[in-house]
């Protein structure tokens, strides 16, 4: 059994108040940042992302997605539930514990498990719901490619996108919990879906899901990634526990920008010489007007 459990937890936009007492030009913002606070603080708890969804008028806006390590499984199990009920979701958000089923990996990053952390990065990611008869589970699964889109995603996804992994996800019942969450979730995480040149032909993809697939069906781009505040981690500006909160929180970057070279002591140089075989004049050559 694996040792790693995860927290995904669909933000609802249904809620349009705040409950802070300052105006606030996006609540659910607000309230996916103060989840995720919430969320690193829990000892079982080693990475996560924000994922903000780039469709228009997005069911689900923000996605968490939160890994959790511990050799206990019930302890796991716990924390999250734990996480859930401290986080007091909004009405209409689905938030559960999961652990993977299947998945695809690509070679060169199965040594890489990091959770990714550039703009340009993103997910398709696919929820579905089923019927209470669970006896009928392990059969479903054994034909997960196709039923989930997995092989579609799989064989339609242009190189570019940089396809990583697929994984399908089994929600694990939270005890007491009135909600129903996804039973399973389908996440493909790209490198590069969402750089500038992608993103048409990646909602375009979406779209085409969607005529053929019976689950909820979004894109999703890397917001915000935090983890664990590690000990030996360069001292920060301010010693305050607020200011440590702050900086453990990433936001997405883009790997596009290209590096300054620095200055040569030969340019340096050069461009004296130059300055020096000008023409300028002394001081003396000037008249002062007062």
């Amino acid at each position: 059994m694996s040792e790693t459990s995860a927290l995904i937890g669909f933000v609802s936009s249904g809620s349009s108040g705040c409950s802070y007492g300052f105006a606030a030009e996006d609540p659910i913002y607000e309230k996916a940042i103060a989840e995720c606070c919430v969320i690193k603080e829990n000892p079982s708890f080693s990475e996560g992302i924000l994922l903000k969804c780039v469709d228009k008028q997005p069911m689900f806006p923000y996605l968490h997605f939160a890994q959790f390590h511990s050799t206990d499984h019930h302890q796991r199990q716990r924390e999250i539930d734990d996480v859930v009920k401290e986080c007091r979701i909004f009405s209409g958000s689905l938030f559960g514990a999961y652990e993977e089923v299947y998945s695809i990996q690509k070679t060169t990053t199965s040594n890489d498990a990091r959770l990714p952390s550039s703009r340009h990065a993103g997910y398709i990611v696919v929820g579905f719901k089923i019927l209470d008869d669970s006896s009928k589970q392990h059969a479903l699964e054994k034909s997960w490619l196709s039923w989930s889109g997995a092989r579609e995603i799989y064989k339609h996804s242009p190189r570019v996108w940089n396809l990583r992994r697929i994984s399908l996800r089994r929600n694990v019942p939270i005890s007491g919990s009135s909600s129903r969450p996804f039973a399973y979730i389908l996440m493909c995480e790209f490198s590069s879906i969402l750089h500038p040149s992608n993103t048409i032909q990646a909602l375009d993809m979406c779209e085409r899901l969607r005529v053929r697939n019976c689950g909820h069906i979004a894109l999703y781009q890397v917001h915000t990634s935090y983890s664990t505040v590690s000990t030996t981690a360069r001292k920060p500006y301010s010693n305050s526990l607020a200011a440590v909160k702050r900086q453990t929180m990433m936001r997405g970057l883009s790997h596009d920008v290209a590096s300054i070279p620095s200055e040569t002591t030969e340019d340096r140089r050069g461009r004296l010489r130059v300055r020096d075989h000008s023409f300028q004049y002394s001081d003396e050559h000037y008249t002062a007007y007062q």
